[in-house]
């Protein structure tokens, strides 16, 4: 079996348990050799992130230590490239990186239903597969997408996850296919939590209590 590497970006601003229960889910049902949490450096199509990148690296790394799972590696490569952080170009670096591996870029639905508005997106699966992952009983919302792009995304989809990394008449086992994961029992929202820091709410189950020591010890998301 090839390696099989999970990929997940994020402006992690801050990262919370949603983050880390998309990313757990998938490495344990692909059954990924581990998962690159990749922080956003500058986005293309939102507003920059609220800390700044060294802060949101470091409780990054805080959350993946109290989590004591070592197949959860980040990864900081955006921070290190000029320009807009394009996904595309990051799933191509790591593409050069590991050859001969299988790369599955991981995602929560919310952030599927942008896809066809990211850059060079349909490139991504030159590189990768998709794999999104969501709250039982919910569908692919390729509904909402144009028809252009749902059709394509559709022919892609494949119904049984371990059918990404199985090469059939005229496909790569290694990239081009996408698949669901309705297995997420905990939704979450950077933008929910950044809200009640600034209005100084105590209920903060859902972070880590590392990075919210963190946050309070370096004074991050006073404002809204």
């Amino acid at each position: 079996m090839s390696l099989r590497v999970g990929i997940m970006g994020g402006m992690f601003d801050p990262v919370h348990r949603g983050h880390l229960q998309v990313a757990l889910t998938a490495l344990n049902a692909l059954a990924l050799d581990h998962l690159r949490l990749i922080p956003c450096a500058l986005p293309n199509h939102r507003e920059g992130a609220s800390a700044p990148a060294s802060h949101r690296l470091v409780m990054l790394e805080l959350a993946l230590t109290e989590m004591n799972e070592p197949r959860l590696q980040t990864d900081d490569r955006e921070f290190h490239r000029p320009g807009v952080s394009y996904m595309v170009d990051t799933v191509a670096s790591l593409a050069q990186q590991f050859p001969e591996a299988s790369l599955v870029y991981v995602m929560g639905r919310d952030s599927f239903n942008t896809l066809p508005n990211w850059h060079r997106w349909q490139h991504m699966l030159d590189y990768c597969h998709l794999c999104v992952v969501s709250r039982p009983g919910v569908s692919l919302a390729l509904d909402t997408m144009s028809a252009p792009a749902a059709q394509w995304l559709r022919a892609r989809q494949v119904t049984d996850p371990m059918a990404l990394f199985t090469a059939g008449e005229g496909s790569d086992a290694r990239a081009g296919r996408v698949c669901m994961l309705d297995e997420l029992e905990e939704p979450a929202s950077s933008t929910d939590i950044r809200h009640k820091l600034a209005a100084g709410s105590q209920q903060m189950t859902g972070m880590p209590a590392v990075v919210l020591e963190y946050i309070k010890q370096h004074q991050l998301y006073t404002t809204p």
